[in-house]
C-alpha cells in the first residue's frame, strides 16, 4: 500500500509523519518538524509530491459536540446530522463543513455522535497550501480523533485512559475506554501557558520568553529545590501547571456529565505534543493528579529504513502519526472533513454515478420489455385472427364437426400457450399502468418482476403460469400501512386488466413495514367465490412477521 502524509499544522511550526502499512503492520518512513512556511519546500526535499495528505484541525476554527440521539438506522441519522449542522452553522454566521462518527455506547438506548465542525476560511487556506506544495489532499480531522488513532495502533488503550496534547496555543483531549472512543474535546491553551507566564514575570518579550523556557524550564523532582534562575523560572510555571490540570480535570468532569457516566474514572494519563516537552512536566502532573502520567510515544518502535528523531522529541509526532494511520489503516476510527469541491467529487463517485447507471440499466430493460411485448402483442393479435377464422369457417361446415371439434381443441391450447408467452410482457405494462394510476402515497415501490410458478390461491390449480410479482415498503406516515395494501388491492381488482391479486404484508426487527403483491393478469375468468370483496382484499401478515 502506497503511503499517507498526516500533516499537523501549527502556527509556527509543522510536524509531518509519513505512514506505510505493510504486511498488517504500521511503519513511519519518515517523521520531520519544520517551520509551517517552509511546508511547500518540504514537499518537493522528501518527494511528497502527489502523495495522499491528511491535515489535522483543532483551535478556535473548529467545533467538536457530543449530541444523543435515538438509535436509527445510518440514513436516517445522516438526516438528523444535517439539521444539527445546519443549526450550528446558523448560530455561528459561519460557512462550515462537518463530519461525524458514532462513540462507543453508554449502556443505554440512545447512540452519542461526535460532531466536527471547521470553518471553510480555514479550510480553503489549508487546501491551498497542500496543493501549493504538490500533495493530494484526502480530508481534514480534529487532532483528538488523530490522537485515538494513534494510542489504539500503538499502545492498545487497554483500560480507561486520557491523552493529551499540547500544541502552542491549544490542547487536544481523547478519552478512551479499551480502544474505544468515548469522548474528545480541543481547548485553548497549550505549551505556550508557560512562555506567556515567564514573559509576564521577567518582562520579556515572547521569543526570549520561549527560549528561557527551554533553557531554564523544568519542574523539580519531590522534595528538589532549585536555585538561581533556573529556580525562578520552575516557581513561575507551577501557575499553569494548575491551569494544565484543571484542564484535564475539567474534562474528565464534562465527560462524565454528557456521557451519563457519573461513575467513569480515568486509570492513567499519555501525555504528548510539543507543549508537553519540559523537564519533569510528566511526573509534575502525576502528582497533581494523584494518577500515572507517561509521555506518549508514537515513533518508538516505528519508524523503519534508518530514520530518527531528536531526543525526547517522539511524542510531538503523536498528532501527525495518528492522522496518516487514519488514511493506511482500515479500522481506524474516522472523522473525514472534506472540502465542499472534493466532497461533490466523492458524493458523485460513490452515489450519484452510480445510480445514473443504475436507472440507465433499469431504463434500458424496460424499453427492450416494452418492444419485446409490443411484437409480441401485435404477433398474437395477428395469429388470434387467423385462429378465429378458421374455427369460423369449421363451425359453417357441419358435415365435418367431429373433425372441427378436435382443430378447435388443438387452436385452444395454442391460445393458451400464447398467452403464457405473451403474459410477462404486457402483464407487467398491465400492472405498471395500474400501479401508477392506484399506488397510495404511503407505500413506494421497490421491485417489480414477472415469474412463473405454481400459485393454488390464483385459480390455476396446480398449473406453472405466470405472475406479477410486487415488493415495497411502507412511509411513515400516521395512517395504518396495512389499511394502504387493502386499498391498493381492492383498486387493483377492479381493474379489468387484472384477474386477482394477493396482498402479503410484513413487519421486520426494526419496525420496517415491508409489503408484497402476486397480481394476475391473464385472461382466465375470476372464480365465483373471488369477488374482490374487503374481506378477501384485506393484506394478509406473511408466516412469523411481526406485523
Amino acid at each position: 500500500m502506497s503511503s499517507v502524509v498526516g500533516l499537523d499544522i501549527g502556527e509556527g511550526s509543522t510536524r509531518l509523519v509519513e505512514g506505510r502499512l505493510k504486511k498488517g503492520a504500521f511503519e513511519i518512513l519518515r517523521a520531520e518538524s519544520f517551520p509551517t512556511g517552509q511546508l511547500r519546500a518540504k514537499f518537493g526535499e522528501f518527494k511528497l509530491k502527489g502523495r495522499r495528505t491528511i491535515v489535522g484541525v483543532t483551535g478556535r476554527d473548529m467545533i467538536l459536540r457530543i449530541t444523543q440521539v435515538p438509535s436509527v438506522p445510518a440514513w436516517q441519522l445522516r438526516d438528523l446530522m444535517a439539521l444539527e449542522i445546519e443549526d450550528i452553522a446558523e448560530q455561528s454566521g459561519d460557512e462550515l463543513s462537518a463530519d461525524f462518527g458514532l462513540l462507543a455506547a453508554a449502556g443505554d438506548d440512545e447512540d452519542r455522535v461526535l460532531l466536527a465542525l471547521v470553518r471553510n476560511s480555514l479550510i480553503a487556506e489549508r487546501t491551498e497550501a497542500i496543493a501549493v506544495a504538490g500533495g493530494k489532499l484526502l480530508a481534514f480531522s480534529p487532532n483528538a480523533i488523530a490522537l485515538h488513532n494513534a494510542v489504539v495502533a500503538t499502545d492498545g488503550g487497554d483500560g480507561t485512559l486520557l491523552v493529551a496534547a499540547l500544541g502552542g496555543r491549544n490542547t487536544d483531549i481523547a478519552l478512551l475506554r479499551d480502544g474505544e472512543l468515548l469522548f474528545a474535546r480541543n481547548l485553548a491553551g497549550g505549551g505556550d501557558l508557560f512562555t506567556d507566564a515567564i514573559a509576564d514575570s521577567f518582562r520579556l518579550d515572547f521569543d526570549k520568553a520561549e527560549k528561557a523556557k527551554l533553557s531554564l524550564g523544568v519542574f523539580p523532582a519531590r522534595g528538589e529545590t532549585l536555585a538561581g534562575q533556573q529556580g525562578a523560572v520552575a516557581r513561575v510555571l507551577e501557575a499553569p501547571l494548575r491551569q494544565v490540570v484543571g484542564m484535564l480535570q475539567s474534562s474528565t468532569v464534562l465527560a462524565r456529565s454528557q456521557l451519563k457516566l457519573p461513575d467513569l474514572e480515568v486509570e492513567r494519563v499519555l501525555l504528548c505534543g510539543p507543549g508537553a516537552s519540559l523537564p519533569g512536566f510528566a511526573e509534575a502532573l502525576s502528582s497533581a493528579l494523584g494518577l500515572t502520567v507517561t509521555r506518549f510515544d508514537p515513533t518508538d518502535g516505528y519508524l523503519v529504513g534508518g530514520q530518527s528523531v531528536q531526543p525526547a522529541r517522539g511524542p510531538d509526532f503523536a498528532v501527525a502519526a495518528g492522522l496518516a494511520l487514519m488514511g493506511v489503516l482500515p479500522s481506524a476510527y474516522r472523522v473525514a472533513i472534506l472540502p465542499d469541491a472534493l466532497r461533490k467529487r466523492q458524493h458523485f463517485r460513490t452515489r450519484t454515478l452510480w445510480l445514473l447507471l443504475a436507472a440507465a440499466l433499469v431504463f434500458g430493460h424496460l424499453v427492450l420489455a416494452f418492444v419485446t411485448a409490443r411484437e409480441n402483442s401485435a404477433a398474437a393479435a395477428a395469429d388470434l385472427g387467423r385462429l378465429r377464422r378458421e374455427v369460423e369457417s369449421r363451425k359453417a361446415d357441419m358435415a365435418g364437426h367431429a373433425r372441427v371439434l378436435a382443430e378447435t381443441q388443438e387452436l385452444a391450447a395454442k391460445l393458451s400457450t400464447l398467452e403464457d408467452l405473451t403474459a410477462p410482457g404486457s402483464g407487467v405494462l398491465t400492472a405498471l399502468g395500474e400501479l401508477e394510476a392506484s399506488l397510495p402515497a404511503e407505500l413506494w415501490i421497490t421491485s417489480m418482476k414477472s415469474t412463473r410458478g405454481i400459485e393454488p390461491q390464483l385459480g390455476h390449480g396446480g398449473a406453472r403460469r405466470p405472475f406479477i410479482a410486487v415488493d415495497g415498503h411502507g412511509k411513515e406516515q400516521s395512517r395504518n400501512l396495512s389499511d394502504a395494501v387493502t386499498e391498493l388491492t381492492t383498486r387493483l381488482r377492479g381493474q379489468p386488466g387484472i384477474s386477482t391479486v394477493l396482498p402479503r404484508v410484513t413487519t421486520d426487527s426494526r419496525g420496517a413495514f415491508n409489503f408484497s403483491l402476486t397480481i394476475d393478469t391473464s385472461v382466465t375468468p375470476k372464480s365465483a367465490d373471488d369477488d374482490g370483496s374487503e374481506a378477501d382484499a384485506r393484506a394478509t401478515p406473511a408466516q412469523g412477521s411481526g406485523g
